[in-house]
């Protein structure tokens, strides 16, 4: 069984149908099509919030079924990000998939609205496309370490993870001083994916990445959109604030 690696995209009925890998005691990761998630990310409307102090709850419907999730809340900034989403809304749901004897329990720590619904129709895309390379290798393609969707052995995504023809944002290029092309989307994700970005509560603010790289601002935006479509980062305490979606 290749290993929980990166953030896995899924429906509802994926996450239905899984069973829990080893003997099912608390806290044992749910395995689909042969894979154990780690981080899974879900798009659907939100029905049934419920706020208290201490945490918010909610059901996600995607069409294909219905999951119940919690999202606690910490500080004023898990506050604000709950505040926004409403009954009705579509969301993109980044979190965590527990369970005790096959009972599943969802955990978000990333709630985004949609608002370009492209991007419902992508995720369903990605759905299919990581349920076929999945269920492939288990008939006879070599085995290979991290789930699919182009996730590397280090955790991060490879240019692979989403067809070009789907990719809502292009690849912005940059010119290395040696003047050789350079991949602007890689240079970014490499800023996210350093350890101390990783541990920081907040991440990476966009104004840092652009004094990195020296470049104006249009253009690291770009990066970031292609990034957060591809699941490979997401928001934090505000729009501009960005944490990687892996941990290394």
């Amino acid at each position: 069984m290749r290993g929980a690696s990166g953030t896995m995209p899924l429906t509802v009925k994926q996450i239905a149908d899984a069973h829990q890998s080893g003997t099912g005691e608390k806290g044992a990761p749910f395995v689909v099509d042969g894979v154990e998630t780690a981080n899974i990310r879900l798009v659907g409307m939100v029905n049934g919030k419920t706020e208290r102090n201490t945490d918010v709850s909610f059901t996600l419907d995607d069409g294909t079924g219905r999951l119940d999730f919690i999202r606690w809340v910490n500080d004023a900034s898990d506050s604000s990000e709950t505040a926004a989403i409403q009954n009705g809304m579509y969301v993109s749901v980044i979190g965590s998939l527990k369970g005790l004897h096959e009972r599943k329990r969802a955990t978000a720590f990333s709630i985004r609205p949609i608002t370009d619904f492209n991007e419902v129709t992508l995720h369903f895309i990605q759905c299919v496309r990581m349920h076929i390379e999945n269920t492939k290798s288990k008939v006879g393609s070599p085995t290979r370490t991290g789930s699919s969707m182009g996730v590397s052995g280090s955790n991060g995504f490879s240019e692979s993870s989403t067809p070009t023809s789907l990719k809502s944002t292009p690849a912005p290029m940059t010119i290395g001083s040696n003047g050789s092309s350079t991949d602007l989307n890689t240079q970014v994700l490499n800023i996210f994916r350093e350890p101390a970005n990783i541990e920081s509560e907040h991440g990476v603010h966009i104004d840092e990445i652009a004094k990195r790289l020296k470049l104006p601002e249009a253009k690291i935006r770009e990066a970031i959109a292609f990034h957060e479509d591809a699941g490979h980062i997401y928001s934090t305490i505000d729009e501009f604030h960005y944490k990687s979606a892996f941990a290394d």
